[in-house]
């Protein structure tokens, strides 16, 4: 019996690790920019590539989604496949396929499809997202940049 409660808790804590993931697409797209930067630990280090320079605490995200010049009128973040692999009791690391929609204030709407490869960590209040990357497998309209592909890098 023993092995199922360990079993059964490793479920619960895989569920509680796709619901993060999934509660970050949902404030992002409704404005929650305080929620979303709770998802984070205090010392997070968040880097979505040539969009954003790369920041290296709850703060400095907090900044980062409040800032003016962040550019989207709306958006819509869809997670798929979303893989869980235990490090040990209280670290994972987590891929997410990502489908990305951004409105523009301009009226322009590039999307992207890619990955986010995060580390999560359980602290006193639960799973948080420790580090987060960003990485592109493809774009479609005005994305005049450079991504982290989401094809090579460190292996799983």
């Amino acid at each position: 019996m023993e092995g199922d409660a360990a079993a059964i808790g490793r479920l619960i804590d895989k569920d509680q690790i796709i619901d993060l993931v999934h509660r970050y697409s949902y404030f992002v797209d409704h404005g929650l920019y305080d929620d979303v930067v709770d998802l984070f630990t205090e010392d997070c280090v968040v880097d979505y590539g040539p969009m954003a320079p790369p920041v290296d605490s709850r703060a400095r995200l907090r900044q980062m989604f409040g800032h003016p010049e962040r550019g989207f009128a709306a958006t819509s973040h869809h997670n798929a496949n979303v893989l869980v692999k235990f490090d040990d009791a209280d670290r994972a690391s987590v891929r997410t396929s990502v489908y990305a929609w951004h409105n523009r204030a301009d009226g322009s709407a590039p999307q992207l499809w890619g990955y986010y490869h995060d580390i999560v960590v359980r602290d006193r209040e639960g799973w948080r997202i420790a580090n987060r990357q960003l990485r592109v497998l493809g774009v479609e309209g005005d994305w005049d940049m450079e991504w982290h592909p989401a094809v090579g890098g460190e292996p799983w």
